[in-house]
């Protein structure tokens, strides 16, 4: 299940949802917003993103994932956009397996990937003001999602 939304994510529901009787291991992971970054006081944070291609970045992921640990029972990831105040998640994944070993290794790897691979671009409104749009594992612009638009549609 992979869900992108605007509005806070219901991490009781996916915490039931990702129970399965076949499976002694349910891990999850929480993004939060916290409240400083790189030693400047954090208000808030907004997440945006092109959304088709977004989401087309994570079926690749979970799909990936499931090949990666095909006891997997249920992969589930909502990532949510728009601003977000200190305390609450921008992320939750729930990994769902008859193991733990596998359900943290899955778990480990669907985070890191969706940092890495998902065009998720991050603001930070901070005390002393706002950051740029970044995205969040290495610092591009949006600039950079126009390109790789491009280049995924074929066109010159």
């Amino acid at each position: 299940m992979i869900a992108i939304t605007r509005d806070p994510i219901d991490i009781m529901a996916l915490n039931v949802s990702a129970l399965h009787p076949d499976c002694g291991a349910v891990a999850s992971f929480s993004g939060t917003v916290r409240n400083s970054h790189k030693g400047r006081a954090v208000r808030q944070l907004a997440y945006d993103a092109y959304e088709p291609m977004a989401r087309a970045e994570l079926e690749r992921a979970v799909a990936d994932c499931l090949a990666a640990w095909p006891d997997l029972r249920k992969v589930q990831v909502v990532h949510r956009f728009g601003r977000m105040n200190i305390g609450e998640s921008s992320i939750y994944i729930t990994v769902s397996s008859p193991h733990r070993p596998e359900a943290f290794a899955a778990l480990r790897f669907m985070i890191e990937r969706i940092k890495k691979d998902v065009p998720i671009w991050k603001k930070e409104y901070y005390e002393d003001g706002e950051s740029g749009w970044l995205h969040p594992e290495d610092g591009r612009s949006p600039d950079h999602l126009t390109a790789r638009a491009l280049d995924a549609s074929g066109a010159p």
